[in-house]
């Protein structure tokens, strides 16, 4: 049987899409990825990288290997967590994917006091609003806030509170006026989360009166992620739907102000997204678990929440 490294470096070179990427991520030299995929190649006579100075593509052959090969290095993945799991201790690395903001106002007191409790746990975090693929691209947890219905059987997502969303803007951009329609939300300059929709608008709905309006939005600003959004809206720049616990100090500060307020805007679902239990580390039972009792706690004591 030819060596499972090889396996595994073949990997790493499609996974990150290249074998400089791979090297970078790896701390494998290109030079020996490079040498043992082609000995992997002349081992089996075939072409699973066609490579030249500028040009990286896989074959279909290795495209379909490289299937297998996930699957296998998920194997030992699970086999290496079973024995992990056995120290008494939570222990090792786990790579976190959360937006920034959310990491702010919700996440960040939670993982302090986790990671205070236990110093041998070591943490890596991508704070982005990417929505990101838990599979793929190698995140052990992603928390993140969703608005529809989850579709991917292929991961484990753990619906754990709902949060309350409102429209805000700056006083500087109201200029005193005090808006009694939704429709005159069209007078102003908006700003968005996300850059690739096809149409954007806001749901918003009277829970006294059962009225509910869809508006549909032109954006001055759209942004990638909720701080973007945030800063903008901060800035003067748009009305924006933000989380309520997001802008509740500002609210109060009177940097800004809450347009509609009888109006209700989003309800989010904060999310927990991770892979299969099978094999699962010790030390990713005690976040998650950690994680779900905090935010469950927070939202019986803050406004920005409901049920």
């Amino acid at each position: 049987m030819h060596s499972f490294d090889d396996y595994y470096y073949f990997y790493l070179v499609v996974k990150y899409g290249g074998f400089s990427a791979a090297s970078d991520a790896s701390n494998i030299t290109k030079s020996k990825l490079s040498r043992r995929i082609l000995d992997l190649e002349a081992k089996f006579n075939v072409t699973l990288i066609q490579r030249s100075t500028r040009h990286f593509k896989v074959t279909p052959l290795g495209q379909e290997f490289f299937i297998e090969c996930e699957k296998v290095i998920h194997q030992v993945e699970c086999a290496h967590n079973v024995l992990l799991k056995q120290t008494s201790e939570p222990q090792g690395l786990i790579k976190l994917s959360c937006p920034s903001v959310m990491m702010r106002y919700q996440i960040r007191p939670l993982l302090n006091e986790f990671l205070k409790q236990y110093p041998k746990v070591q943490i890596e975090m991508e704070l982005s609003s990417r929505r990101v693929d838990v599979l793929h691209d190698d995140i052990d947890l992603a928390i993140r806030t969703n608005f529809s219905s989850n579709e991917d059987s292929s991961v484990i997502v753990r619906d754990v509170i709902k949060t309350t969303h409102c429209l805000v803007a700056s006083p500087s951009l109201i200029n005193g006026r005090s808006i009694q329609y939704p429709i005159e939300i069209s007078d102003f300059p908006t700003i968005v989360l996300g850059t690739q929709k096809p149409r954007y608008q806001w749901h918003l709905h009277r829970p006294d009166t059962h009225e509910s309006i869809d508006i549909p939005l032109a954006p001055r600003i759209k942004s990638n992620d909720l701080a973007g959004v945030y800063y903008s809206v901060i800035d003067g720049l748009g009305i924006a739907d933000l989380p309520y616990l997001t802008v509740e100090k500002d609210l109060a500060a009177g940097r800004l102000v809450h347009i509609l307020p009888e109006w209700c805007s989003n309800i989010g679902t904060v999310q927990l997204v991770y892979a299969s239990r099978k094999g699962q580390r010790l030390v990713m039972e005690k976040l998650i678990e950690h994680l779900i009792e905090g935010l469950r706690a927070s939202a019986e004591e803050n406004t920005g929440y409901t049920h």
